[in-house]
């Protein structure tokens, strides 16, 4: 193919496609457009690649075009797919869908849904939530791509089964039934939840009456240059309800100037609640100084108190704090991020454990460097910790902190499991009750289960200042729930006044009085 063919090409497809092809993408076109004229019945008369250009050019039916298209995608994808998407949406999408949607009505998007399994998967996990709750959830999603070919695959929904291994095996026997030679095939109630259409993200005005909730749009802007993933990326932020979220393929990331998404985890955006960021700001310090207020407030009143009892003794005054540790689980990413958001320096060092797999916990703390005022990293064993410095335990390793006179050290070693986790909140907080004792700030944030319970109540015993996210504003409450049982919790608070309690509790004397957790 000579260059000035190829250079052609390449034009057409940028411009009606949006995709790139870079010259090393040569030999892959001349390869894709010689099995394009053996196999293809309407392309078998065209002998070479400019022959094809000519007719393309001429061609005003644009039936050729869409000949193209599906000749130059790639229609990759398998069920479970980054699997820890669907899993995210199943334990925090879609409570906040069922606790948010007024109406019932359920609109999800899955952009470039190729050969239909990862429509599918979103379907099945629609149904396990809401398909015995009747017909007031409504839940039929889109599921669009550029080809037609692979979109009537996915409408048939029929599957060889060994590409079924690893799927729960509920689904195989509820959502599946076998179709003979080896293959499965989706349940008609499922497949009549899936609304397949073709559509060109390249379009460029949707021309979708209401926004969604959700967007799957996966491994697709990686072939788009970077204009065109900003303009793509905007559409989306447009056409999600506030608090809606946008999910890209783990290779892909969302760029903060094209849309002001908030980051949630590795390659999972939000479109904010309030969908106004620089209010967003405005109101972070607010209640920063609400809660500073409200702390001020606190002391006077307990000051009153105790000269009405007659009591002239002196108020205990806390050590100070030298080291701040946070534990999370589900939810907890976009949580964390809320709060060190609302944080300014100088603080102490700040210990993270979260919940989340090995390589995201280092792009979870790229991700707190980049939009906080402190310096985050994921920590390496053996490190001194230093003030203005966010350490992130890494996602498969236990991580402890020591003491030596009077630095503190992070240790990242055990693959071992512990209350049911690697890294384990419990074995933090542990390990900074020992270290630090009354010197430390403990923090428990949204999450399943119980892990950091045990662990804060020993930092709370060992006279450390604790802290736990109410229930009202955690995605779960399991966590936070479990501490606070305990007796672990000094103090519970909605994830807002989080960071201005933190600040006040760092930087001032606060005084020492009755706490939630002792009946108030």
């Amino acid at each position: 193919m000579e260059d000035s063919v190829f250079l052609a090409y390449a034009s057409i497809v940028d411009r009606e496609f949006g995709i790139q092809l870079p010259r090393e993408k040569k030999a892959l076109l001349e390869s894709r457009l010689q099995r394009l004229f053996h196999e293809g019945e309407e392309t078998a008369k065209y002998r070479d690649a400019a022959g094809f250009l000519k007719a393309l050019k001429q061609d005003g039916t644009g039936r050729l075009l869409k000949v193209l298209a599906e000749a130059i995608t790639t229609h990759h994808t398998f069920f479970m797919r980054e699997a820890d998407h669907f899993w995210f949406y199943r334990d925090t999408v879609l409570p906040w869908i069922a606790s948010s949607v007024q109406d019932g009505d359920i609109r999800t998007w899955c952009a470039a849904c190729s050969t239909g399994q990862e429509a599918y998967t979103l379907a099945m996990l629609l149904q396990d939530q809401f398909g015995l709750q009747g017909s007031r959830w409504e839940k039929t999603l889109l599921a669009t791509d550029l080809s037609t070919e692979v979109l009537e695959t996915a409408k048939a929904g029929v599957y060889e089964k060994e590409s079924l291994m690893g799927m729960p095996e509920n689904w195989l026997r509820g959502y599946f039934h076998a179709a003979g030679s080896g293959k499965m095939q989706v349940n008609d109630g499922i497949r009549q939840q899936v609304l397949f259409r073709p559509f060109n993200l390249m379009t460029p005005s949707f021309p979708f009456k209401k926004p969604f909730h959700v967007i799957f749009c996966r491994n697709v802007m990686i072939y788009f240059d970077a204009p065109v993933r900003n303009r793509l990326v905007r559409q989306f932020y447009d056409y999600l309800e506030p608090g809606g979220y946008l999910f890209v393929g783990h290779s892909e990331t969302v760029e903060r100037q094209a849309a002001p998404f908030q980051y949630v985890m590795p390659s999972v955006y939000r479109k904010p609640l309030d969908a106004a960021p620089v209010e967003r700001k405005q109101n972070l310090a607010g209640i920063y100084q609400r809660t500073q207020a409200a702390t001020e407030g606190m002391k006077h009143n307990l000051l009153r108190a105790r000269r009405a009892a007659g009591s002239d003794e002196a108020v205990e005054t806390p050590k100070s704090v030298k080291l701040i540790a946070l534990g999370a689980s589900t939810g907890g990413t976009e949580a964390l991020a809320a709060l060190i958001r609302g944080l300014q320096p100088p603080l102490p060092p700040i210990v993270i454990v979260q919940h989340i797999p090995y390589g995201f916990s280092r792009l979870f703390a790229e991700r707190l460097n980049n939009e906080s005022d402190f310096t985050a990293a994921e920590a390496s064993d053996g490190e001194q910790l230093q003030p203005n410095h966010i350490y992130v335990a890494p996602g498969d390793r236990q991580m402890r902190v020591r003491r030596m006179g009077s630095a503190f050290f992070v240790s990242c070693r055990g693959t071992e499991q512990v209350s049911g986790h690697c890294p384990s909140v419990d074995v933090l907080f542990d390990s900074v009750a020992e270290a630090a004792g009354a010197e430390a700030l403990g923090v428990i944030l949204t999450g399943m289960g119980s892990d950091g319970a045990e662990g804060l109540l020993m930092m709370r015993q060992k006279g450390a200042r604790t802290l736990g996210q109410d229930e009202a504003t955690s995605v779960v409450y399991g966590m936070p729930r479990a501490a606070f049982e305990r007796g672990a919790v000094m103090r519970q608070l909605p994830l807002a006044a989080m960071s201005g309690c933190i600040m006040s509790l760092a930087h001032q004397q606060v005084l020492a009085g009755k706490d939630e957790s002792d009946g108030q």
